[in-house]
């Protein structure tokens, strides 16, 4: 909630609308090819900012699709049925689930998944990939937003001192889950990120699980939130930087984010 951290989230949004607009062809086929509508399954969807975001991009499109949110907080879950019964909407739904287990759909029923600043909260992000890989078509797509971190513009890309103090941070966050009932389950939630990683890094482990990077958006180059950020001759040379670097290339700018964006494609020969 301050003018630094609330850019970070508007430019993920406008960047991920701007990913699916450039890639509509993807999603027109998968419309054309289905005799009924196409799912768009949001994992950890939270209140749904994007999943009604995507839902209103579609439809100007006149895109035929529905849109399944999975979220494991309740009050989450009780805030987006309450959305969903405000905008009278019929092809979007929502269901309790715990992310981290077994997700609920057979294998390869999945034509995409999106799954936006959730994976850096999971201890385990490599078996949570297999879980989405056993769920998603052959040549079928994820889209993935997570922070890029440690980057050029954070302290502890630079200072081995800041990084040993992000990594203590990160083992503090591990031994204090809180619990969250999901079903009458009691399920860890991690308040914070115990899986950071660059964008390379993320890249690397995503091709060794089958998926390659089709296309790309730039997130903010810093998250801010805080007073340093917030200044406003710091906020003004930082909207320069954004400025300039959306002139540039995105391959020449995709590593300088404090975020990955990303649309990735399932290889057929993986399953």
């Amino acid at each position: 909630n301050t003018p630094s951290g609330s850019y970070f989230w508007y430019r993920k949004r406008q960047e991920v609308f701007k990913l699916v607009e450039r890639n509509l062809h993807i999603f027109q086929n998968q419309s054309s090819q289905k005799s009924a509508s196409p799912v768009w399954v949001d994992i950890g969807c939270g209140e749904s900012i994007d999943l009604f975001f995507i839902r209103e991009l579609f439809e100007k499109h006149s895109l035929k699709w529905n849109f399944l949110g999975l979220e494991a907080n309740p009050s989450l879950l009780n805030i987006n049925f309450l959305k969903k019964q405000y905008y009278q909407i019929d092809n979007v739904d929502f269901i309790p689930c715990d992310v981290t287990q077994k997700l609920p759909f057979q294998d390869g029923e999945v034509d995409i998944i999106y799954c936006s600043e959730v994976i850096e909260h999971l201890l385990n992000p490599e078996s949570f990939l297999q879980e989405i890989k056993r769920v998603t078509k052959p040549n079928g797509y994820l889209v993935l937003t997570t922070p890029n971190e440690p980057n050029v513009f954070q302290r502890a890309y630079w200072s081995k001192n800041r990084f040993q103090q992000m990594q203590a941070t990160i083992q503090a966050i591990k031994e204090q889950p809180q619990q969250v009932d999901v079903d009458t389950e009691k399920v860890l939630v991690y308040d914070g990120h115990v899986s950071l990683r660059t964008i390379s890094q993320w890249d690397k482990t995503l091709n060794q699980i089958g998926y390659r990077v089709v296309d790309y958006g730039r997130g903010a180059v810093t998250y801010g939130g805080t007073p340093f950020f917030d200044n406003e001759w710091i906020l003004g040379i930082r909207f320069l930087l954004e400025a300039f670097l959306d002139k540039l290339p995105r391959q020449w700018t995709r590593n300088l984010s404090d975020e990955l964006i990303g649309l990735y494609q399932l290889d057929d020969k993986s399953h």
